[in-house]
Formats: C-alpha cells, structure tokens, sequence
C-alpha cells in the first residue's frame, strides 16, 4: 500500500499544481476572460523544421537554430508597415502585492511561439507563457533561486521549446525543464556551480534531441564550459572546455603558469548546422584583463569562433578573432549566425559574427577558412602586457569607428598625466591613461544580428564607442579577487572622469558579398543600440529604441518607415514575428536595460511589457 499511496499522492500534486495553474492565469488576464486557453502540444522538432526560415511560428529564441533573426513572412511589408497597431499589451510578472520594482534590470528576452502559446523569461529569470493572440497569460514558474544566491548578471535572453517542454537557462548555472501546458518543474540539472561564478544568460538551442548550452561567468573567474544535456532526462551527454589544460588541445598557447585559469565566458545561444553535424559558440575573454599578470600567448580558445561535433562535442576547428585579448572583446558576445551564399556561381555555406572590434568575420562553415580572407598584420607592441605580435584584420570595412575621438586628448586624466589617444588593439599599461576604439561595448555587443536572404547582408545593432583604459599595478594570482581588482584595469566602459563622448548607436547593413557596408542608420547621441534585428520577407527591418519605440527600416536603404506608439519602457530586446488566423504579428518585450541608462545619455525607463502589433483587419 506503500507504494499505491506514493502514486496517488503524485497523482494529487500534479493535479494541483495544474489547478494552481489554472487559478495563475485566470486572476490574471489582459482581455478580462477567466477561461485558459487551450496550448497545442509541442512535438519533437526535426532538424528541417528548426533550420527552415520561419513563418507560421517562430519556435527558435532567434527564429531557428541558425540564429539568423529572418522570418519569410510579407504581410507585414514596405507599404502595410505604416498601419501597424498594438495589438495587445500584457505584464510579464508574476503577481505580487504592490508595485513590482524593475528598476536596473536588463530586459533581454526574446519570446518564442508555436500553435498560439508564447513562452519567455522575465529578467529575474521566471519563466511565462501566455495566448499570442490575445497576450492573456496561460502560467508561469518563479525561479526560486538557492539560499545566498546572487545573480553576476541578472537577465534571462530567451527560452528553448521542443518534445513538450519548455528549457530554461538560469542565472545559477542550472538548465530547468518545464511541462508546457503547467509550468510544472520535470527536472533541474546544474552545469556549474554559481558559488564560483558559474551563471548563464542565454537561452539553450535544441536540436537533435538535445539542449546545447554554456557557462558564463569567465569575468568571475569560472571555468566555462559548452555543455549538451539530453533533452528527455536532464543527463549530461559531453562538456566541452574552452579553456584548455593539461594535454587538451590548445593548453600550450597559455604559459605553463597561469594566473588564472577561468575565463571564456559564453554569453549567447549557440547555433547548429544538423547536416554537417557541427554545434558553432563564440567565446568570451581571458581574465584578467591585464596581459601582463597573465604571461605570454595566443591563449585559445578565448575570443574564437569553436565548432564541435554535435553527438560528441569533440573539437572540430577554431578561428580566434584577438590574439591575448586585453580590451575585452568578447566573440561570445554577439553569437554567431549561419548563412547561405551564392558566390560565383557556387553556394558557399558559412558562419559569421560581428564583433566588438568592428569587424565582421565570415568563414566556411564546414573548415573554419576565411570566406573573403583575414590576413593576420603586425600590431604595436607593449612588452608590459606580453601582446600577440598580430592581429587578423579582415578584407573589407568595418561597421563601426575603431579609432578614439580626438577630445580624449584634452580629458583631465586622475592620475594628471597625458592621455594616449589611439585606435583599435592598441596596447594600454600601467603608466597613463590609453584612449581607444571601439570600447569593450562595441561595436557589436550582445542583441542579435540578422542575415536577410533577400539582399545578402547582415543586419547589426551596433554602437560608436570608445574608452580610457589604465592598467592596475601587478599582483600576484592569488591576491586576485573576482569582480573587486580582478580585471586589473582602471575605466572599463566610460573613464573615471572621462569627457562627454557617449556611444552613439547605429543599425548598419553589412553585404556579406563584399564584407563592406551597405547602409547605415545614426541614432542620436548617447542612444545606444541596443535591442537586437529583425528581418523579414516583407523587406523590413526592426530595431528596438531606447527612447521607448519599436522602429521598422527599407530593409534595402535604411530608410524609416514606421515608429510605434511610446511603450511603458524602453526596448533592449529583440522583435519576433510570426502568423495567426492569417494574420501577421510582431512582438517586443521592453523592459529597459541597466546598461543603456549607464553608458548612455538616455534616461533609463524601466518594466516588464510585452507588446505584440499586427494589421488593422480589412
């Protein structure tokens, strides 16, 4: 009787935890109506359906598992753009007595759909669905963080579905796998341990029956990982580690003794090519910042473009886009997206991502070469910070300045001595201030860029930036303390003091036939970019603003065809698409972003509201 008791009493729990369900979404509707909607089970995807460019439904956090923010969809195009209208507007909470406080967070989600539900994260990490239709929500599951647990980052950038469940990534290093009609909790694996900086920030990518995902946390000191979970089970299936050591691949481009042997954060979603069997990460930056506590080398696979086998994680190929970073110029940061071109004649299948530095860096998918060439060139040199004697540079033009304004020079520096005013992978050190370009902001950051099949260019939310940097004195690895004198640097983003030279965003057109800008787009300054692209096949464009409004662009100019309503707060995530009752809808959660108000001149505005916008009916 044991064990009938142990069965009902599970029985009971699921039950009730489905009524509480019930009860969630009925006490808190957008459209007044108590009755749950009904959520379309979601099966186990194939590989053609998360690689197809979407229509219908939008079941990947960046479209599909190429991460390339495009949808074919047209019905929202150049001329029907300027009737766009809010369609709904719900809270992405959960309910609380009083007023909830959003203020700081990095509202960073990007929502997914399929068969009508939509599923994403709040910045805390709680994880909703709600009618796409309608926007009333269906139910949510609170993150319940572990006893002294604080997050290194807080925000949540997405959530992956398939095979009836919806995965979430958390900010302490666990993967959780939730029932998609309840919320309900059916397993929770930690791939790394948070109390030694471990976090993550990006949503999984599911494919092949299972959840490829990474560890940040490498400006915390954490030893980060790229990680693939069995889908069904929660089971690690490999680990992959981006900081070599011992006899691992790689571990002899870092001097036999280290100061540290984190860092490599992976902050985006991984992309995958089912067809040559190969999962693509970008990699973050060594630690500390200062080459000169860190010794000699290339230090792989820190800053590199990795492709692994998917069933297996082994090591396939890398290319390191900065030899011993030390300007913090992470590849994790933007992710990569996958792409198809024909060129001269022949259909090249390739890997790209827009970096920090300015450059966007495009290889052949299946090798790791260069598409159009990055020849390596000799850089200055700095025998105090043990720099990389080149650098790879590649053929064609960079979307972003790389080179600090001239105004730098007349900044009244706190150590009193002149200021160095330079260009990009210009060595800084311990004696003066070093002004240069793009800052550790970008360039390309973190919100998703897109490839538009239409016209063949990829589509960056990028920013003009620049900084002052000075190195702190040497220490010993272990007077090393993670986020307090770790990074071993004086100014970061903006310089103590520094001028009124404030980012400045831009939406830039890059033509991956030349690798050479098509159009750009010049916010105001101080208005940074910082939301993400959308692309569609109704030739738009769509960025989020920072001054509230979600903005659609020609997708073959650049030209600005509509601006929504002023939404309850700023947009730092980025738009999806997909199609109901044949109807197109487009979809932006605007929550603000800490780091907009900070380093920009834009007064924050912060929340949690999801608007979704389509067509007035004819």
């Amino acid at each position: 009787m044991k064990g009938v008791r142990s069965r009902v009493g599970v029985g009971v729990g699921i039950l009730l935890v489905t009524a509480l369900a019930v009860i969630a979404a009925a006490s808190a509707t957008s459209g007044g109506s108590a009755k749950k909607a009904a959520i379309s089970p979601i099966p186990a995807f194939s590989a053609s359906q998360l690689s197809a460019a979407p229509t219908t439904d939008w079941i990947g956090v960046h479209g599909n598992i190429l991460n390339q923010q495009y949808s074919a969809l047209s019905q929202i195009n150049k001329s029907s753009v300027k009737n766009l209208k809010v369609a709904w507007h719900s809270t992405v909470a959960i309910p609380t007595k009083g007023k909830p406080n959003f203020s700081g967070v990095l509202a960073e989600a990007q929502p997914v759909e399929y068969k009508g539900t939509m599923y994403m994260p709040d910045a805390k990490g709680n994880v909703f669905a709600f009618d796409a239709s309608t926007g009333e929500r269906l139910w949510f599951h609170k993150f319940v963080a572990p006893p002294h647990f604080k997050a290194l980052l807080t925000t949540s950038r997405g959530v992956a579905i398939g095979d009836g469940n919806v995965y979430s990534a958390a900010t302490d290093a666990s993967v959780t796998a939730l029932d998609q009609s309840t919320g309900r909790e059916k397993w929770k694996t930690y791939i790394g341990n948070w109390k030694t900086g471990a976090t993550m920030t990006a949503a999984p990518t599911y494919a092949n029956g299972l959840l490829i995902t990474g560890i940040a946390g490498g400006d915390a000191g954490a030893n980060c990982q790229v990680v693939a979970l069995d889908a069904k089970t929660g089971k690690v299936k490999w680990r992959f580690d981006v900081i070599p050591t011992g006899s691992q691949y790689g571990a002899k481009t870092w001097p036999a003794k280290r100061a540290w042997t984190g860092g490599g954060a992976i902050w985006n979603t991984p992309a995958v090519d089912t067809k040559l069997g190969l999962v693509y990460v970008g990699i973050g930056n060594p630690v500390p910042y200062n080459g000169n506590v860190r010794g000699k080398g290339q230090e792989l696979f820190t800053e590199s473009i990795v492709a692994l086998h998917l069933n297996t994680g082994k090591y396939a190929w890398h290319f390191q886009e900065t030899h011993h970073d030390i300007w913090d110029y992470d590849v994790a940061a933007n992710g990569v997206v996958l792409f198809d071109l024909k060129q001269g004649g022949t259909t090249r299948h390739l890997v790209a991502n827009a970096g920090k530095t300015g450059w966007v860096y495009i290889l052949d998918r299946k090798t790791g070469k260069p598409f159009l060439g990055i020849p390596e060139k000799a850089m200055p040199q700095s025998e105090y910070q043990n720099t990389y004697p080149t650098q790879p540079i590649p053929n064609g033009q960079p979307f972003a300045d790389q080179c600090a304004p001239k105004e730098w020079a007349s900044w009244k520096a706190p150590d009193g001595n002149p200021v160095t005013v330079a260009c990009l992978y210009f060595p800084y050190n311990d004696t003066n201030y070093t002004a240069f370009a793009p800052s550790a902001l970008g360039g390309a950051d973190w919100p998703p860029t897109s490839f538009d099949p239409a016209t063949g260019n990829m589509v960056i939310c990028s920013k003009n930036s620049s900084t002052a940097w000075k190195a702190l004195p040497s220490e010993t690895a272990g007077k090393l303390k993670p986020l307090g004198n770790f990074f071993q640097v004086d100014g970061l983003f903006p310089a103590k003091g520094s001028p009124a030279i404030t980012p400045t965003g831009t939406v830039v057109a890059m033509n991956m036939h030349t690798n050479r800008v098509a159009w750009t787009v010049k916010f105001p300054v101080g208005d940074m970019c910082y939301s993400g692209i959308l692309t569609t096949a109704g030739g738009l464009v769509f960025v989020g603003r920072s001054n509230n409004t979600l903005q659609a662009y020609d997708a073959n100019n650049g030209k600005l065809l509509w601006t929504s309503p002023k939404l309850k707060a700023a947009v730092g995530a980025a738009p999806m698409t997909w199609s109901a009752g044949g109807k197109q809808y487009v979809a932006v959660y605007a929550g603000g972003n800490g780091l907009t108000a900070s380093f920009g001149s834009v007064k924050a505005s912060y929340g949690s509201d999801l608007y979704a916008f389509t067509l007035p009916s004819s």
